[in-house]
């Protein structure tokens, strides 16, 4: 005879006691209060033939997530599941629920026994409230693990944690297990050995960073992936905790240092980390000798990368050299590069050959000093003047007999060592061999000596053509040449 307007209900009050408030919602998840709250709403608005399928739409919730949130408070007591086909359910006043019970809900002879269960291995050392216990038992039945994996998860907790771990960090570890495919006690306690296993690798970093303390989820996270992801054994790991050297150590610092190992190498193991690490200090020393003989102020990974790149070109003793030669030409980084290139392009690629090279050329520019000093020409020996000099040698002519001619050319205009050149030609077309018969053809009134020099005292050698025309300068130019 009477009913509500429909619309009128959107107007009206659902009832909701103060004491779900209080002993209910803080433990419960929000999508069950929000099952919850509606499922009040539909009692008093909805008839009986409103479904799972509609409250899912209404909520945009699954069906299987109402039916885990409806089985949540069953548990609690404030729902009865009284009818399966179609599923009915009845909701109860938690004051009613607290007063009447006399009139107790049908019980649920498992969850009683895994509440037993969950208490036990507590004892006396925790008191675990009925939240906890729901919430347990949830990984059982939404979760999808077999009781007894739950229950060995909780004490694994216990003996990590001691027995006041928080149950909603427990979960994740719930949750993780399923989605590691753990179906059996037997899958549970190969997964709960694991995880033992990065609680214990965990501990040892951390000691090794000098922190008395248990470790955090961030941490765990971390190790795990180490291990997991990255594939570090455990020894490698505490190895690496070596190269924290500045700085406060932490797990982050560590991550750093791991990941920068992990895509320099394939380096893994204990030793093979210790091994990469002193090769790194080591490659770190040489870098620093290096530029510092190059007079280059360069440290840390730049140095190293650069000194790697000019290790691709020749040997650490080879670039010591070089740095050395740069730096008294007054070349740079990139001047370098050239010079080890254009060493390397002509067969320079050992300590010994360098510096035999070296000695020759260095003696070879002694030698046109003094021509310089003889004949009064000024600047310091060029490509051009050590090419005049080969000139000369394959005349047969020696230092004393070019010291000769650089005399008689000291009065001349124009350019010293082009009159000198011109000197030695008509020497070298008149036969003259030695130096008494130079002085035979000196100018009129000039006066012609035997000068004793120091470069007489040099140990010459015999140049060839490829030696003499090798000097650092040629072969720079040629290398810049090249590259454009």
């Amino acid at each position: 005879m009477f009913e509500l307007d429909r619309d009128a209900r959107a107007y009206g009050v659902t009832a909701l006691e103060n004491r779900f408030l209080a002993e209910y919602l803080p433990a419960a998840k929000g999508d069950y209060v929000k099952v919850y709250l509606w499922g009040l709403y539909a009692c008093q608005n909805k008839g009986p033939e409103y479904s799972l399928d509609e409250m899912a739409q209404d909520l945009f919730l699954s069906v299987p997530e109402i039916e885990a949130a409806l089985r949540y408070w069953e548990r609690r007591s404030l729902v009865s599941r009284v009818s399966d086909n179609p599923p009915q359910y009845r909701f109860y006043s938690p004051t009613q629920r607290q007063q009447a019970p006399e009139s107790p809900l049908p019980v649920d002879m498992a969850y009683v026994s895994f509440a037993e269960c969950v208490y036990a291995a507590f004892g006396d050392r925790r008191k675990v409230n009925p939240a906890e216990i729901a919430l347990s038992w949830e990984w059982v039945q939404d979760v999808g693990l077999p009781q007894e994996a739950v229950l060995m998860l909780l004490h694994h907790c216990i003996a990590q944690r001691g027995v006041h771990f928080s149950f909603k960090t427990a979960e994740k570890l719930a949750v993780a297990m399923k989605e590691a495919g753990v179906n059996t006690p037997e899958d549970a306690e190969s997964f709960l050995q694991h995880n033992q296993s990065v609680h214990d690798g965990v501990r040892k970093v951390l000691s090794r960073m000098g922190k008395r303390r248990l470790p955090t989820e961030d941490e765990l996270a971390l190790y795990e992936k180490w291990i997991a992801d990255w594939r570090f054994e455990p020894q490698a790991i505490l190895d690496a905790c070596r190269e924290m050297t500045s700085g406060d150590p932490s797990f982050k610092y560590l991550d750093g240092i791991l990941n920068r190992l992990r895509t320099q190498s394939a380096a893994r193991t204990g030793q093979q980390i210790t091994r990469q690490i002193e090769n790194e200090r080591n490659d770190k020393e040489k870098a620093q000798e290096v530029f510092s003989r190059l007079g280059l102020r360069l440290s840390g990974p730049a140095a190293v990368r650069e000194y790697l790149s000019l290790l691709e070109i020749q040997p650490h003793e080879v670039l010591l050299l070089a740095a050395d030669e740069c730096r008294r030409k007054g070349l740079n980084l990139e001047g370098m590069h050239d010079l080890l290139s254009a060493w390397q392009k002509k067969g320079f690629v050992t300590g010994e050959a360098v510096r035999e090279y070296l000695d020759k050329r260095r003696g070879l520019e002694a030698l046109l000093r003094e021509v310089f000093e003889a004949c009064g020409h000024k600047g310091n020996p060029t490509v051009a003047d050590m090419t005049l000099y080969q000139k000369w040698h394959g005349f047969g002519y020696d230092q004393e007999l070019i010291l000769c001619a650089a005399e008689q050319a000291r009065n001349a205009e124009g350019g010293k060592m082009a009159y000198l050149d011109k000197v030695l030609e008509a020497w070298h077309e008149a036969g003259i061999t030695d130096v008494s018969q130079a002085r035979g053809r000196a100018r009129p009134g000039e006066k012609s000596q035997k000068r004793t020099v120091s470069a007489q005292q040099y140990g010459q050698r015999q140049y060839t053509e490829e030696e003499l025309l090798a000097v650092s300068d040629d072969l720079i130019e040629e290398a810049r040449k090249q590259r454009g």
